[in-house]
């Protein structure tokens, strides 16, 4: 084995991560409109009676989802929406202060709520559980895509239980894409196992590694087979261990190919590595140039 391959491997890995995140399917980011989200503690909202402009105030709501004026006492605005609010405070001053009260509330300020989103997304970050109030919504933010995940996990900032949702499930509207995220919770991309196929094959990238497994037939059929010029016979599959260096495994895969040598299984996060035949791609193509030469001479003479 060269001893310049180890040099390669980080920049093989992100060459061929790049491309699979690409072309995967990313959900929808479905963030709620501001008049449509629910006010909660924190939230700084502005109050405007019409009829009384003296009333007109400023307030955050109290860690009971409350607010309180001279006028209509303590109220508590937690789970409504602006227009909402805005009701049930003009019934609180008709009862208390004005006969026909009109009265507009705005959000002028909505409590972060931050949620940290971890692992194999895009843009990994924290994301505010007020835009992003469930998982499908948040993730979709944070660039996730399907097939670069095999399990979700949510840590429940309240308790610290952890929630598993199935990546796949989750992708097909087969899981809970609904499940609400409050202000703390931690979400934990974990990357599904995959491939690499690198080199001289007509597509190289990362492929999902099945509960099945991959043989190296396999993974080379999923990359649409070796190149015309590729070294088949003298092929590398790179495997990684927790710990230690990369190792090169050297195969044949021209005899694995015509079925004289076995068929060696894949393990995840294995690199199949084919390098391509300087040699033999001059060779053909000097080979080539002579038999155009030839042809135009005999055609012209």
């Amino acid at each position: 084995m060269s001893k310049r391959w180890p040099r390669y491997w980080g920049g093989l890995t992100l060459l061929l991560l790049a491309p699979a995140l690409a072309a995967a399917q990313v959900l929808p980011t479905a963030a709620p409109p501001a008049a449509a989200q629910q006010l909660a503690p924190g939230d700084l909202i502005q109050i405007r009676v019409l009829q009384a402009p003296e009333l007109a105030t400023e307030t955050r709501l109290d860690a009971g989802g409350a607010i309180t004026m001279p006028e209509a006492g303590r109220v508590r605005l937690g789970g409504q929406t602006a227009a909402q609010a805005a009701q049930v405070l003009a019934a609180r001053l008709r009862a208390t202060y004005l006969l026909h009260p009109q009265v507009q509330v705005r959000v002028v300020g909505f409590a972060s709520e931050p949620v940290a989103v971890l692992g194999a997304v895009a843009r990994p970050g924290v994301y505010s559980a007020r835009r992003y109030a469930d998982l499908a919504s948040m993730l979709a933010a944070a660039g996730w895509s399907a097939p670069a995940a095999g399990r979700i996990l949510v840590t429940r900032a309240a308790g610290g239980a952890t929630l598993t949702v199935d990546g796949e499930a989750l992708a097909r509207g087969r899981a809970d894409a609904g499940l609400r995220l409050r202000a703390g919770d931690v979400v934990r991309v974990v990357p599904l196992a995959a491939v690499y196929v690198a080199g001289d094959v007509a597509r190289p990238g990362a492929y999902p590694l099945p509960a099945s497994g991959l043989t190296l037939l396999q993974a080379l059929a999923l990359a649409g087979g070796v190149a015309r010029f590729a070294r088949a016979q003298r092929a590398r599959i790179v495997r990684r261990t927790p710990g230690a260096p990369p190792r090169a495994i050297r195969v044949n895969a021209s005899a694995v190919m015509r079925g004289t040598a076995p068929d060696p299984s894949l393990q995840p996060f294995d690199l199949v590595y084919v390098p391509h035949s300087v040699v033999k791609a001059s060779a053909v193509r000097a080979l080539e140039a002579v038999v155009t030469t030839i042809s135009g001479v005999i055609i012209f003479r």
